[in-house]
């Protein structure tokens, strides 16, 4: 199995980086953005870094679309993961487009509605994952299975 770990820095990192116990024992690589919290901590990993902004910025959905497409082809992941948060949707729509599986998991901070992007790859993600009960219950394909930290 190969995991492709997709993210943007910050918060969706942090939470995408707490799961190693899940994903470390796996041949993986990360996609995000080159800052400061992703710098040092994927200083020894493969690392491929996209564009932002990624929200209502056209251009760089083009320019990661580019960049997953040049990816998936590299790397032949088995199954993509996300946090969020835009960055991941040019990866699910080609992951969906090579049968790769895809796994999305909500951020914590989205306790009523989903995100942006959550709508975005809502059909796109094979497993949708949320951190809320209450978030569950509003989402059919939503499955809670509590908080990622």
């Amino acid at each position: 199995m190969k995991i492709g770990l997709i993210s943007s820095s910050g918060g969706h990192f942090a939470e995408l980086l707490s799961l190693n116990s899940l994903w470390s024992k796996y041949n993986h690589f990360w996609v995000s953005f080159l800052s400061c919290d992703t710098k040092p901590l994927l200083k020894n990993k493969v690392f491929y870094y996209g564009y932002h902004p990624t929200n209502r910025n056209v251009l760089n959905f083009f320019r990661n679309l580019i960049l997953a497409y040049k990816v998936i082809l590299k790397e032949k992941p088995t199954v993509l993961i996300s946090t969020g948060a835009g960055i991941c949707v040019p990866f699910f729509l080609l992951g969906k487009l090579f049968f790769i599986k895809t796994i999305y998991i909500e951020s914590m901070a989205r306790i009523q509605s989903l995100s942006l992007t959550g709508k975005l790859v809502y059909f796109l993600a094979d497993i949708f994952i949320v951190q809320w009960p209450q978030l569950a219950a509003s989402y059919k394909k939503a499955v809670y299975k509590g908080q990622v930290i």
